[in-house]
């Protein structure tokens, strides 16, 4: 198999702090691999190689060794690779990976770790190439590693909550009654894109009506009707790192079954924000908001889990939920999301992200949660 092997020289040196980091984690990963008796880790998740080694691109494969971390990708990213990984060894592929595997791992002291997020299709295509390499699967490791986030991640994450505030609060000032779902969802994704969002991490939820009762629901053609509720979940993307974040709206006089709803949704938010601290289990956290819901009678209306993670991805480790076994650390980012879904009447949810703190936290979509009345 022919292959370029090389590490490719940038002019200056931009990446400094994030080169840091990277060592870091890296530091972390070997250490948690070796209290596992491996000895090297093969990386396909893609969210999971930016992470080690700032690569964005959407093909590679990462070996991380002992003494070194390759990368593995095509000619369409080599100046990629070269900008945004210095610090990893460039290997080339120019057919199948799996022809390279063999010549990047010979000599590796002890088992490799597959990470266990390839495809069965995959697998199949790689599983000859390691015939002689002793291996087993090893999930997991990474990912537990991106659950604290680094005082680097936090600014890219500041960043995309403030402008997903911004984008939400930007409803106040345009028209959406008699406007299709579909095309409100556009406008709010060429306004956060405009302001230096990236792709939208997940399709937008703007879902008016009866149509709220769904928690995931799609923005569609139909058109917002007045006097009713508006559920809007949205999110940005910057350098990388997610926010995510749900108000809902009235549009026009909204009755007193809407507004008891929608009033208990938000003390419900409200004492879930109040009680999230470093050292509280992510299903006593859960319970916190969950008791509200059930207390006003709206228990069965409230099935999905009060949050998850959030950073590289939209949805990753913890899970706030009843069946979560996490507990919250400082330097988690989570989101904090009651909802209750009505059906035939609508559905509110009020969604935060926020990073954990020892003793409290901080609000990275701020935004306020009372009534907003749309035109």
């Amino acid at each position: 198999m022919n292959a370029q092997d090389e590490r490719m020289p940038v002019e200056g040196d931009n990446h400094a702090p994030e080169v840091e980091a990277r060592k870091l984690r890296r530091v972390r990963l070997r250490s948690r691999l070796a209290d596992d008796g491996i000895a090297g880790l093969l990386v396909f998740d893609l969210h999971n190689i930016r992470y080690l080694t700032g690569f964005s691109g959407t093909n590679a494969v990462v070996a991380v060794l002992p003494d070194e971390v390759v990368l593995l990708t095509d000619f369409r990213y080599r100046l990629q690779a070269a900008d945004q990984a210095p610090d990893s060894r460039y290997l080339e592929i120019e057919q199948k990976v799996s022809g390279l595997l063999p010549e990047v791992l010979v000599g590796v002291d002890g088992p490799i770790g597959i990470e266990d997020s390839l495809s069965v299709a995959r697998w199949n295509s790689l599983e000859d190439s390691l015939a002689e390499i002793e291996y087993r699967f090893a999930g997991g490791h990474v990912e537990q590693l991106r659950r604290v986030k680094g005082s680097e991640e936090l600014e890219p994450l500041r960043r995309a909550g403030q402008l997903l505030a911004q984008t939400i609060g930007s409803l106040a000032e345009r028209p959406v009654v008699g406007r299709a779902e579909s095309d409100v969802a556009l406008a709010l994704e060429v306004y956060a894109r405009e302001r230096g969002s990236a792709a939208p991490p997940f399709d937008f939820i703007v879902a008016g009506g009866a149509r709220g009762a769904m928690p995931h629901a799609e923005a569609s053609a139909a058109l917002i009707e007045p006097d009713g509720l508006l559920v809007v979940d949205i999110g940005t993307e910057v350098d990388g790192y997610a926010s995510d974040m749900t108000r809902t709206f009235a549009t026009g006089r909204i009755n007193e079954e809407k507004k008891r709803i929608f009033d208990v949704v938000r003390k419900a938010q409200e004492k879930a924000r109040r009680a999230a601290r470093a050292g509280i289990t992510c299903r006593e956290l859960d319970a916190v908001a969950r008791d509200v819901i059930a207390e006003a009678g709206y228990a069965a209306y409230f099935g999905h889990g009060l949050g998850h993670g959030v950073g590289l991805e939209v949805h990753e480790a913890p899970r706030v939920s009843r069946l979560s076994e996490d507990v919250l650390e400082a330097g988690m980012v989570v989101t904090i999301e009651p909802g209750i879904y009505l059906p035939g009447l609508g559905g509110v949810r009020i969604e935060d992200t926020v990073l954990i703190e020892e003793d409290g936290i901080e609000i990275l979509t701020p935004l306020d949660h009372g009534w907003v009345r749309l035109t």
